[in-house]
């Protein structure tokens, strides 16, 4: 069965509008839907409840392929805070792209914080880590996730599959 991680990803947001506009500013996405309003009946079907969950979702696509999802829960409103890697069940999502300097420099001018005091280097590979506006943390990286697995066989040779992985 064959199956692409890079189809889409759903983020909690708490302002549509502003996370919607911070993913087109800084990473040239693109709307496939605009915002739209998902009510009780179906809403509470998608998300397991509570009754009377409603939210605002649409979806933007990037030049590259992949997809994110934006949800602003209109119903119950509740904060939206980061939630450090040890805490959460997802830990960042990464955007391959082709120089991260200039990314990173796109991603403060729209309103994202960087992680970490600079890019870093792991071979031939540059990466940095950042929040968006609403505190998901993404991983700006510049290599392939074929490059980044031979880069780990290097430093990890325990890592290498025993079998070919396609």
């Amino acid at each position: 069965m064959p199956v692409s991680a890079h189809h889409h990803v759903g983020l909690r947001v708490a302002d549509i509008d502003r996370a919607a506009r911070f993913y087109v500013d800084a990473f040239g996405a693109r709307f496939k839907t605009l915002p739209y309003t998902i009510e009780p009946d179906f809403a509470e079907i998608v998300m397991d409840g509570p009754p009377g969950v409603t939210f605002q979702v649409c979806t933007l696509v990037f030049e590259g392929g992949g997809a994110i999802e934006l949800f602003e829960f209109k119903h119950p409103v509740k904060p939206t805070a980061p939630i450090h890697a040890t805490d959460g069940t997802i830990i960042h999502f990464g955007l391959q792209v082709d120089d991260v300097p200039a990314a990173l420099e796109a991603v403060e001018r729209a309103g994202g914080k960087r992680l970490w005091a600079q890019p870093n280097s792991w071979g031939t590979a540059t990466v940095v880590y950042v929040l968006d506006p609403d505190g998901n943390v993404v991983e700006l990286i510049d290599a392939s996730i074929d490059e980044i697995a031979e880069l780990t066989f290097e430093s990890f040779p325990q890592a290498r599959p025993q079998e070919p992985v396609a």
